[in-house]
């Protein structure tokens, strides 16, 4: 999924070089393929049907040029934005999962709700764990996508921006590279397997109750 990809609504016909290192799909008729067939359903039988459609078309076009896809969820993500009133199971669903990864993984100082209050000392020390947590995401092989993804999420808060909508393209670059880096990364990729599964969870509770 990536999380803030939402890959659960991607057409299944995806450029197989693609998924050389992801876990192959279940087949037709099991659980998991039954739910993702009733979540693409539920988007198509809300407002943004024609963007779900462009989307989908975005993605195919994407995979010819085996360029990443990735850029063409932002469309489909804001359609959902504006109809909320319908869609806000999956958006629901999607924030709640980025929060669980975020602060699984990330130190508070760099990820807490707002409005959240913290003592003198719990913030010390809060900040002398960021200062471990940036020396560990810098001293891997993914020190350049994290950075873009520092300097993204520093414009969205500078800019008060939807932080997930806006830097969707250079997370997903970010957790890309550090897929390819399994043994260094494993903790952020431990906490972003708990996140999907999450809502994955979470999506199938509301699809079943919805069927």
């Amino acid at each position: 999924m990536g999380i803030t990809s939402s890959t659960d609504l991607k057409p299944e016909n995806s450029d197989p070089k693609s998924q050389k290192n992801q876990v192959q799909p279940e087949k037709v008729g099991d659980s998991s393929s039954l739910w993702q067939d009733r979540l693409q359903v539920f988007v198509k039988e809300g407002a943004c049907k024609e963007t779900y459609t462009a989307f989908k078309d975005c993605v195919e076009e994407a995979e010819k040029k085996n360029k990443e896809p990735i850029l063409c969820y932002p469309m489909l993500e804001k359609c959902m934005e504006r109809h909320s009133d319908y869609y806000h199971p999956f958006l629901d669903a999607k924030k709640t999962a980025v929060k669980l990864m975020m602060k699984d993984f990330m130190p508070s100082t760099v990820w807490r709700d707002p409005g959240e209050s913290v003592s003198p000392n719990e913030l010390k020390e809060e900040e002398e764990r960021e200062e471990v947590f940036l020396a560990f995401m810098r001293g891997g092989g993914c020190k350049v996508p994290f950075s873009a993804w520092e300097d993204c999420y520093d414009e969205a808060n500078k800019n008060k921006e939807d932080m997930v909508l806006k830097c969707v393209g250079v997370f997903s670059m970010m957790t890309k590279c550090m897929d390819a880096h399994p043994d260094y990364y494993r903790p952020f990729l431990a906490a972003k397997k708990t996140a999907e599964e999450h809502m994955e969870k979470e999506l199938q509770a509301f699809l079943s109750e919805a069927k």
